[in-house]
């Protein structure tokens, strides 16, 4: 995911994902071999409550200073954001472009974000049971437009993992004050998810190995060229 001498734009939001992050890519500078700049940032949208604590905590702990960037995210959300639907996918994508903007002014090479082997997951999920797409989130990958790559170190880890690894970390995530409605599609996933687990515990690591296993001869695509003949 990082080549040597890269400069590597992390998203900090302030939670146990990306505390997690930012505490596994600082001890790799120091022991692997591979050279690389680190470039924490916290793109703010107005709904997180002391993040100072946060930022204080990664200076005093591993060394770097967070970038603050303020944006009017929340404004616009207020706007622009429909109180029947999850403005989390809006949200998301306001940040992203912020994110992608600081990362061309600053000639990172990628941006390190705090996704996890059950947000894969659960994004593989939604796609199929509500767009009719399948698709999820690669470790690696280039933007759209092919101008911003992005990573997610902890794309193998569990939440599970993370969460437990944060356990030894002294210092709590922010709280989030957002007052729009909760992305409640990924959390019924996320239960289905939980219910199967009962029956095949190892299920997440099933579906997460699929994604990189496709059989695309047997997928039933509008133009298949692969399709069997007789």
């Amino acid at each position: 995911m990082i080549g040597h001498g890269n400069r590597v734009l992390v998203a900090i939001s302030g939670g146990i994902d990306s505390i997690v992050m930012m505490k596994i890519l600082a001890a790799l500078t120091e022991a692997a071999p591979v050279e690389c700049e680190l470039i924490p940032v916290h793109v703010s949208t107005g709904f997180e409550k002391d993040f100072e604590r946060v930022a204080d905590w990664i200076e005093d702990n591993l060394g770097y200073k967070v970038l603050i960037h303020d944006s009017e995210i929340s404004r616009i959300m207020d706007i622009a954001a429909d109180p029947e639907k999850s403005a989390c996918a809006l949200c998301s994508r306001l940040r992203r472009g912020i994110l992608y903007g600081l990362a061309q002014e600053m000639g990172a090479a990628s941006i390190a974000l705090g996704h996890h082997m059950d947000d894969i997951i659960e994004t593989f999920f939604l796609r199929c049971f509500y767009t009719g797409q399948i698709g999820a989130m690669a470790p690696a990958r280039y933007s759209d437009d092919g101008k911003n790559r992005i990573i997610r170190p902890l794309a193998y880890c569990t939440t599970e993992l993370i969460k437990s690894y944060f356990l030894h970390l002294d210092i709590a995530p922010v709280t989030v004050v957002c007052p729009i409605r909760s992305d409640s599609k990924r959390g019924l996933i996320r239960d289905y998810i939980k219910r199967i687990e009962n029956d095949i515990p190892y299920v997440k690591y099933s579906v997460f190995a699929s994604l990189g296993n496709i059989d695309m001869k047997s997928l039933c695509e509008k133009d298949n060229t692969h399709a069997d003949r007789d």
